[in-house]
């Protein structure tokens, strides 16, 4: 499944997902030797959507894998090929033909095949989980590298002129809405074409519109109506609109929620009332299917987060699965959304370099196209925990804000700083997340109150005096079953203590305007014998979590739920 409703009713669609052909590459030699036309032998059966690395015998494997199925045409026809989401580098092969090259793990991307003709066709990828430090993310990241098809594989079946996209945009006013649907078309004709375009949604039948499209081009147009006594999306009310758009042939389905999100003063407001947020960071990740995370247990996760209270998630660090968000938007949960951009070991020649640059900027664009609509993103986050003391992460961050803001201005914009009390970036931002760890990283958990005091002394310099601020990270490790008498370090006790004495400074500062512990569930990352970065990560698992990996609540998940759900936050 790669959305919880159907996008398509007139257009054919079906999901290649099962078992395809698969084989590593260790020693990156399938190019040269035409492994995209004449697949090697030695292959065994792999499911896709997965990750490799949870499989026997490439469990730590890094490198170069192909893969191989075959997809039939009844008839000539013009196919896309959608692929919701492959780590990191994927190249795709059609009847031995490199048809596109995509790099990013969390996004989406397709290729067209024109006319392709009748019968049997094969469709091979070569993917590639290597980074370095020009990727996103670079090869230092604290969770695992994961390689492989890690989401679904879509095959459509387009109609000479068929819909490319669309784009809903609204104004609301009290109980009404002006809607802007703005679609642009594509014709893959010899010939000059006319189609009529109609959409509609609960309530409304946006004007119709004959469109002349030449051969081979695009045309983009924009159907305008308005709505009277809308209901709006909210936190725990999540009212969704379904938006239809007929062009010919051709459908395209989506939705939304309408709803206002916006800064006033140091507060967050939605819908025009303000907003505490309390919710968790959470990895879309599981060390039974890695990033493949399957639709069933996201609809646990999101009962363990509504049982603990919480109206926000992060999804951390990179943009989550479309089916994922589709449910927060069902649930009225909130998301921030972000890149995979963990930068707390980056260097500055990372963050000047122009290829890291583009390809940011390439993962924002891809971001927010794919997840304009959904109601329960209320942040774009442009990065986490870069050196934001430095020149070199201020010119970076005027690019991705101003790419961020380039294509929405609905959304507020934020970050996580780890250098809260020296960022130079601040004033670019709409919120301010802050992550630190005291009581784990460094010193007591007390140290929260003077760091907070110097970072508003400091905000005030920087043009981010009274800016709202989340404090986006912050907690410790707790290994699962180890408690005893007293809060020892890394045991059940220890863990609870700190993020309870967290949130008591937290939600005693007015400033404040909400808290994301971190994390959610336990996370396998990546410690390697011949690497110093994450040794302290006993298991190799990150041990933050309220939850263990496997979704077994630990003390501190008890005592969170106690405080997130208390009568004492009456917000």
């Amino acid at each position: 499944m790669i959305r919880t409703f159907q996008q398509h009713i007139l257009r054919p669609t079906r999901l290649l997902n099962g078992l395809w052909d698969f084989i590593t590459d260790p020693d990156n030699i399938g190019i040269h030797e035409g492994w995209a036309s004449k697949f090697p032998e030695g292959s065994r059966k792999h499911v896709v959507p997965s990750c490799w690395n949870n499989e026997l015998g490439t469990y730590e494997y890094i490198g170069a894998a192909w893969y191989r199925t075959y997809f039939d045409n009844v008839q000539e026809t013009n196919i896309r090929l959608v692929f919701e989401g492959i780590l990191h580098h994927a190249d795709v092969y059609v009847d031995g033909k490199h048809i596109g090259y995509h790099f990013g793990g969390f996004t989406q991307f397709s290729v067209l095949l024109p006319e392709l003709a009748q019968g049997k066709h094969e469709l091979v990828i070569r993917v590639d989980n290597t980074v370095d430090w020009q990727t996103l993310p670079t090869d230092i990241a604290d969770w695992h590298s994961y390689g492989g098809i890690i989401r679904s594989v879509e095959l459509q079946e387009l109609p000479d002129v068929y819909i490319d996209s669309m784009k809903i945009d609204y104004q609301l006013k009290d109980d009404s809405a002006d809607i802007q649907l703005h679609i642009v078309l594509h014709s893959l004709s010899k010939g000059d074409c006319q189609v009529e375009v109609n959409a509609f949604t609960e309530g409304l039948s946006l004007s119709s519109s004959h469109v002349d499209i030449a051969a081979g081009q695009a045309v983009s147009l924009t159907l305008r109506g308005s709505l009277e006594k809308i209901r709006r999306w909210d936190v725990g009310e999540p009212e969704l609109y379904t938006f239809t758009v007929q062009a010919g042939e051709d459908d395209l389905i989506d939705r939304t929620g309408f709803r206002t999100v916006e800064v006033q003063g140091s507060d967050i407001l939605l819908n025009g009332k303000k907003l505490y947020l309390q919710g968790v960071n959470r990895h879309e990740e599981h060390p039974e299917w890695g990033f493949a995370f399957p639709p069933k247990l996201m609809l646990k996760d999101l009962d363990i987060l509504t049982d603990m209270g919480c109206n926000i998630v992060r999804g951390s660090h990179y943009p989550q699965s479309q089916f994922w968000i589709d449910l927060l938007d069902e649930h009225g949960m909130l998301l921030w959304s972000e890149i995979p951009m963990w930068g707390c070991f980056m260097s500055k020649e990372t963050l000047g370099s122009p290829i890291f640059i583009e390809r940011g900027i390439k993962m924002l664009d891809e971001m927010i196209s794919r997840d304009y609509h959904h109601p329960s993103i209320i942040f774009w986050g442009a990065h986490n925990e870069i050196d934001t003391r430095t020149e070199e992460a201020l010119e970076l961050t005027k690019a991705f804000v101003g790419k961020i803001r380039s294509m929405d201005s609905s959304r507020l914009v934020t970050y996580a700083t780890m250098h809260p009390e020296q960022d130079i970036v601040l004033s670019y931002f709409d919120v301010i997340g802050i992550n630190k760890y005291y009581g784990w990283y460094e010193g007591s958990v007390d140290g929260f109150s003077s760091m907070l005091e110097n970072y508003y002394i400091h905000a005030e310099k920087h043009g981010a005096g009274g800016k709202p601020v989340i404090m986006s990270e912050f907690g410790a490790a707790g290994i699962f079953g180890d408690s005893g008498w007293e809060p020892r370090l890394f045991s059940e006790d220890y863990q609870a203590d700190v993020v309870t004495r967290a949130l008591k400074i937290f939600r005693d500062d007015p400033r404040i305007a909400g808290t994301l512990i971190w994390h959610f569930a336990d996370i396998r990352v990546d410690v390697r014998s011949d690497r110093p970065y994450f040794r302290d990560r006993a298991r190799s698992f990150n041990n933050k979590g309220l939850l263990s990996e496997y979704r077994k609540p630990k003390l501190a998940y008890r005592v969170v739920k106690a405080i997130y759900r208390s009568d004492l936050l009456d917000r």
